[in-house]
């Protein structure tokens, strides 16, 4: 199978012809870089596609291990924010996996983040409007809808190009990445084998995970594991710096509360020195070692 680095473009819309529609707004950014694709390791064969799904526009990256897959497909990693995450990717964490397939789940853009696709598509619906910075302009709670084009089409696109197991893949996030890690977790627990909310905006929304939670179904059979990651030293930009180090109190209360169910397995880190931005790639090494088990 030849998974090199060109590009295409697949239309997933059921009308032909369908044009994505453009990126939200978003704050000006640089664009990023690949060094990942500009000098591959001999483990994986990569590849980056746009596709479209239901008139939205996505960017999608994958590297695939070398070689024959297993009977079932590969474990695979699901990195959502993904032209962010293959840009901090590194050859290096990969040789280190050889039998892990990494995805990315990102927009066709030039820079790491679209802000307000990521809002609309990783949150749920707010208790509480978000006031903060250009979050007043965006739209929120669009993480079922999304989720649907997730595990549907572009599930299916990600398919077409490796051979995935879809019992055995891990789901990423960081930051609004987090919290749709845990609302797929606390709606549909059975999609991922494996969660990984990095520091996640657990007090997205006026509470809206937290209510999520008290109505959250479980697992019939098996546990699912839950890695939460988060640094001693995050606070809001813009905000005064903590007077002492802390994790996130809402975080560490959701971990508790994650704790206490029969069905998961929670494991949870506190980067100590670490403030949000940096807990991003500082997580890799880690989440690449939980998918790979």
């Amino acid at each position: 199978m030849d998974l090199s680095r060109r590009r295409f473009t697949t239309s997933l819309t059921a009308l032909a012809g369908l044009a994505a529609t453009p990126a939200l707004a978003q704050r000006r950014q640089p664009p990023v870089s690949f060094p990942l694709f500009d000098a591959p390791p001999n483990s994986h064969a990569l590849a980056q596609f746009d596709v479209t799904a239901e008139g939205l526009g996505y960017r999608l990256f994958i590297a695939a291990p070398r070689g024959a897959a297993p009977s079932g497909g590969w474990p695979s990693l699901w990195m959502l924010d993904g032209n962010a995450a293959f840009s901090r990717l590194s050859a290096a964490q990969l040789t280190a996996h050889p039998g892990l397939a990494v995805v990315g789940i990102g927009y066709p853009i030039e820079e790491g983040f679209d802000g307000a696709a990521r809002a609309r598509d990783y949150t749920p619906t707010p208790l509480e409007t978000p006031k903060h910075g250009r979050g007043r302009d965006w739209e929120f709670g669009g993480q079922a809808a999304f989720r649907a084009r997730l595990l549907g089409p572009l599930a299916a696109a990600l398919a077409a190009h490796a051979p995935l197991d879809p019992a055995r893949r891990s789901l990423w996030g960081h930051s609004y990445g987090g919290v749709f890690a845990l609302a797929t977790l606390l709606s549909a627990p059975g999609a991922f084998r494996a969660y990984m909310p990095i520091s996640p905006s657990t007090g997205f929304g006026g509470g809206a995970l937290q209510a999520m939670a008290a109505e959250a179904p479980q697992l019939e059979r098996g546990r699912a594991e839950v890695l939460m990651m988060l640094g001693d030293n995050e606070h809001r930009s813009g905000t005064p710096d903590l007077p002492e180090p802390r994790p996130n109190p809402d975080t560490m209360a959701m971990a508790e509360r994650l704790a206490q169910r029969p069905d998961l397995r929670v494991q949870l880190e506190v980067l100590k020195g670490l403030g949000h931005g940096a807990t991003f790639a500082a997580s890799f090494p880690r989440c690449c070692a939980l998918a790979e088990a």
